[in-house]
């Protein structure tokens, strides 16, 4: 009876021990896939968590660790912070190349996948991304606005609010 029961042990760990084995490669596989960094990203400063990214290297005076990475690593690089990587512009140079002459590359939100499920998947103003649906829907909105009274610069409800705001302090 003991031999029966060693030999059933004995046939039953190898297949635990491949189980085991195939769970653990496809997690790596996994964790690698979804950790490894885009080939097309400026550098990056070495050191940083998978979950927490540079947050800890960045400590309590982040602005001191930016400008020493600035010096090493240039005017343009990648700090991950949490889960998302960053890219980080120093120098009037780098800004105005990435806000003027390539604005069309910088002019969407970043995904939010919260914000996105309550508003509908962009379907508002607020939450599109930019291109032609946001345009137009920008377009309307403004033309709405305008129709119920809603104006910019001179004559907008400015002065309304402003009057309104001092009646109410007057009487507070």
């Amino acid at each position: 009876m003991a031999a029966g029961v060693l030999s059933s042990e004995i046939l039953y760990l190898p297949r635990l021990n491949l189980q085991t084995s195939l769970v653990f490669i496809l997690a790596f596989l996994l964790a690698w896939l979804y950790l490894k960094r885009p080939r097309n990203r400026p550098p990056y400063p070495a050191g940083w968590w998978p979950v927490l990214g540079h947050l800890l290297a960045l400590g309590r005076a982040p602005h001191l660790k930016l400008t020493a990475w600035r010096r090493q690593y240039g005017d343009v690089f990648t700090v991950r912070i949490g889960m998302e990587d960053v890219v980080v512009l120093n120098g009037y140079a780098a800004v105005k190349d990435a806000l003027v002459d390539r604005s069309e590359l910088f002019a969407s939100r970043p995904t939010n996948y919260i914000f996105d499920l309550i508003t509908g998947f962009g379907k508002g103003v607020g939450s599109a991304r930019w291109g032609k649906p946001f345009k137009q829907k920008k377009k309307f909105v403004s033309t709405v606005l305008r129709t119920l009274g809603v104006k910019e610069g001179l004559g907008s409800m400015e002065g309304k609010i402003r009057e309104e705001t001092g009646c109410l302090c007057a009487k507070g």
